[in-house]
């Protein structure tokens, strides 16, 4: 059995066994207590003698554990002594805090002891299955189950492997991760590192922006044979005016995206100082300003940092010209949980010429892996293996000879600092590659499609369950005599609405530019995205045929961008077709022939969507609509005079909420449709080759 099938078994084991637990209870610091257990647990397997008395305490908890009585008190016990010990991978754990630690009761907080170390006890062992395996795998399940990491996106395992794989570190290299999160980055370049054995701790510097991040950091690095790690709390401001603290040779780092900063203007930032609202371009110059003469960074970036406009533009002009650049890597969307934002891997480089040919580095490499992964129902998009290694090997190769790598049609091409420069620096793989049309290599795999929908129907199943719960939730919503009140669309954007909304903040409603402002010839190929009417879905933006203006156009459009929480509504064609602005349509542009509908703070800008999408909704703005019959029209005076059912915001969750699975469950049922047609056209073909 595999490795990676053994640690499966094992998390899997293990998250059945805690679950039961999670009701009714603060989980916040469950996981680095589980951690922690893991660290202690490889620990005692791989160094403990049966006469350490952190061994006899490990084995009396799980005895205790398995007859049912609180390990916890031996458990403490075990992971005191052994912190004692100068062996111990995590320095000074006995003041770090964790959960389990603190008290002297038998139960404490963390109930879920017992059946944890019961599970971690059974076949397949934890050296079986691999400590760093299992403490990968339990940390995506954590996050896959709804478990967020407050203030940093936890980093997917491919993707991290694939940041890894970009920057190739090697033994001896010091590495830097500013904003490390749950450490995962630094773990997957310390097992590159290490193969079996273990780093010195001093060879990471990692730095964490929540608080809550730098003990599960510290127990998963430990986990991924990293040496008594060290992770502080730090922002990219104050870790740029810390220049003392050295070089480094490979910045691997995800950090959070448009945080806003402060004190920018006193710091000597070297591509110019980034906007307080927005920390990207901050964190961009602390990696670069942080490498070594051979140093080289990749960075996960929003979208928007490659085609932004204003100080962002300029800041990205000059790393351009120095030469900060190596390449652009788009990746697909729906690869972190939680978010369907898609992403962009930054590559810098302190002194491009170290990472080439002489004479040759003048151009940046734009990848564009948009297409790549693979995803099952209900899932994230993953990165297969020889995706990472497709990405990789690109990226490798031209380094080593630019001019001996042609470009790859679809896929990657270089572009001079000419080319960039006269695109006004925008740094958006589209703008640059031209998608061909992938011819099929191979038949089609019945069975891969008849497994595909086994899984479509599991995911169907599921979702018809949580149809039937929010539904059921709306119905005794109802049943109690829930009161409605209308109220005219332009009294609840104005803040007068009272009732459901209170002392709301006003919002806005302001229908697109005109046509006088957005000509034909405006629109290119690639760049800023204008939302028409036919853009928007039943749930969501389509961006099949959308098109685009450049930056520059769009600056003067600013008033009709997008920010996230809008309602984009469309004002002719199907009345009442309109879709909520999440973070990957931020910075887009509305366009002629729709509205944009900014909600107060305190209304539910999905509740609100679907109210507007409702049939009672549609009739209204039909009756009162001008135009032909194919081509009705609205006004914004006729908009801002809808009533709206406006409940109090909890009952607007909840209807949202009940919206939102159906909007899930109509494209598992268009995913499955979708397929079931594939298989009607292919399953022949695919037959007879075989």
């Amino acid at each position: 059995m595999e490795i990676d099938t053994r640690a499966a078994i094992v998390v899997d084991r293990l998250w059945r066994a805690y679950a039961p637990f999670q009701r009714g209870r603060n989980t916040s610091g469950d996981l680095t207590s589980m951690l922690a257990i893991l660290v202690l647990a490889g620990f005692v397997e791989a160094e403990g003698e049966p006469e350490d008395e952190f061994v006899r305490r490990w084995s009396r908890a799980v005895a205790e554990a398995r007859i049912g009585l609180s390990p916890l008190m031996d458990l403490r016990g075990a992971m005191r002594s052994a912190g004692r010990d100068t062996r111990f991978p995590v320095s000074d754990i006995l003041n770090l805090g964790l959960g389990f630690l603190d008290g002297d009761d038998e139960s404490g907080d963390v109930p879920w002891t017992a059946a944890f170390l019961t599970a971690l006890k059974q076949r397949p062992t934890l050296t079986e299955a691999g400590l760093p395996e299992v403490g990968e795998l339990l940390l995506e399940r954590h996050v896959q189950e709804g478990t967020f990491l407050a203030g940093e996106f936890h980093t997917p395992r491919a993707v991290a492997h694939l940041l890894v794989a970009l920057t190739s570190p090697e033994p001896g290299d010091r590495i830097l991760d500013p904003a490390c999160g749950a450490g995962g980055l630094l773990a997957a370049a310390a097992r590159r590192i290490t193969g079996s054995g273990r780093v010195d701790g001093a060879s990471f510097e990692a730095y964490a922006t929540d608080h809550s991040n730098p003990r599960m950091a510290m127990m998963n690095l430990a986990i991924h044979g990293v040496d008594r790690p060290t992770v502080r709390v730090a922002d990219p401001v104050s870790l740029f005016r810390r220049r003392g603290v050295g070089l480094a040779d490979r910045v691997v780092s995800n950090p959070p995206f448009n945080q806003r900063i402060e004190d920018v203007h006193g710091v000597d930032w070297p591509f110019g100082p980034p906007p307080e609202a927005n920390a990207n371009f901050a964190w961009l110059q602390l990696a670069w300003t942080r490498l070594s003469e051979n140093g080289i960074a990749a960075m996960i970036m929003p979208p928007r940092a490659a085609w932004s406009s204003g100080a962002e533009a300029q800041i990205r002009r000059s790393m351009v010209n120095s030469g900060a650049l190596l390449g652009i890597i788009a990746l697909p969307p729906n690869l972190f949980a939680h978010t369907a934002i898609p992403v962009h891997i930054w590559i810098l480089a302190r002194d491009n010429s170290r990472h080439g040919p002489v004479g040759e580095a003048n151009a940046v490499l734009f990848i564009d892996a948009g297409r790549l992964g693979v995803q099952a129902p209900r899932q994230p998009r993953v990165l297969t293996a020889g995706d990472v290694d497709r990405i990789g090997s690109r990226l490798h190769a031209w380094r080593r000879s630019p001019r001996a790598t042609p470009d790859e049609a679809g896929f990657s091409r270089a572009v001079a600092y000419e080319e960039i420069l006269k695109n006004e620096g925008s740094l958006d793989p589209r703008l640059y590659i031209s998608v061909g049309q992938e011819r099929p290599t191979r038949a089609a795999d019945v069975s891969r499609m008849l497994d595909e929908l086994d899984r479509h129907d599991e995911a169907m199943s599921g979702s018809s369950g949580d149809l039937r719960r929010s539904f059921g939730m709306c119905e005794r919503l109802t049943r109690s005599g829930l009161e409605t009140p209308l109220v005219r669309l332009r009294d609840i954007i104005g803040g007068t609405a009272g009732g459901g909304v209170g002392d709301a903040t006003p919002g806005l409603l302001l229908a697109g530019p005109s046509g006088s402002l957005i000509r034909a010839d405006d629109y290119v190929d690639a760049g800023v995205p204008v939302v028409m009417p036919k853009d928007l879905t039943g749930s969501g933006f389509s961006v099949e045929s959308i098109r685009y203006v450049t930056e520059e156009k769009a600056r003067r459009l600013d008033r009709f961008r997008l920010h996230r929480g809008d309602v984009v509504l469309a004002r002719r064609g199907e009345l009442g077709r309109c879709a909520v602005v999440r973070e990957e349509q931020q910075g887009w542009v509305c366009g002629t022939g729709c509205f944009v509908l900014r909600p107060p703070a305190e209304l539910n800008a999905d509740y609100l969507a679907a109210y507007l999408r409702s049939s009672e909704a549609r009739k209204w703005l039909d009756a009162r609509s001008t135009g032909s019959m194919t081509m009705k029209t609205i006004s914004l005076q006729v908009l801002e005079e809808i009533p709206v059912a406006l409940p109090d915001p909890g009952t607007q969750q909840v209807f949202a909420d009940a919206m939102t699975r159906l909007d899930e469950h109509e494209r598992l049922l268009r995913e499955r449709l979708s397929l079931t047609q594939e298989l009607r056209r292919d399953a022949l073909n695919g037959m007879l080759t075989s």
